[in-house]
């Protein structure tokens, strides 16, 4: 069973119901980091008209830690958290391009922990850790900045 199917019937244990529309969301999402209105448009697509119902259910899958929400370049976006195994909701490090909006999830657990056994937090335990790391190219052209393959936090995303 994977991870997806794992936490779907641990809800349904509980009489929570993995509806069309939640199923949907989470479709959209999987190896993205999408906004309401991304999400809504993508959900259009597939016959799916209602924003309150979009807004219900990301409520939802936030309360379950199925997708994240994450505040990059100044807006909100979800990241779904359940078909990778090296974050979860409560452990992300995203770093996004200011010129072309481009994310890349980084899961390092040396960071992770680095942070955690910083002596700041020695009489404190962390239960979540969410980083957004926002910047621009050392290199940055605006020009070359736009082409994917020339995009520092692509090929960072590449790399991993």
């Amino acid at each position: 069973m994977d991870e997806r199917e794992r936490v779907f019937a641990e809800l349904r244990k509980h009489n929570i119901r993995i509806t069309r529309q939640r199923r949907a969301i989470i479709d959209v999402l999987e190896g993205k980091h999408l906004t309401i209105q991304d999400i809504y448009t993508e959900l259009k697509k597939r016959g799916y008209n209602n924003l309150g119902t979009v807004y219900n259910n990301i409520d939802f899958l936030l309360e379950h830690k199925i997708v994240a929400q994450i505040f990059i370049n100044g807006k909100k976006h979800y990241d779904l958290t359940i078909d990778d195994k090296s974050h979860s909701a409560d452990s992300h490090i995203h770093v996004t391009c200011r010129v072309n909006n481009n994310i890349v999830e980084i899961n390092d657990s040396k960071i992770f922990e680095q942070i955690k056994n910083n002596a700041i937090f020695k009489n404190f335990t962390i239960s979540k850790l969410q980083l957004v790391v926002e910047g621009v190219c050392i290199h940055f052209d605006k020009e070359t900045c736009r082409k994917d393959d020339a995009c520092f936090i692509n090929n960072l995303g590449r790399a991993r």
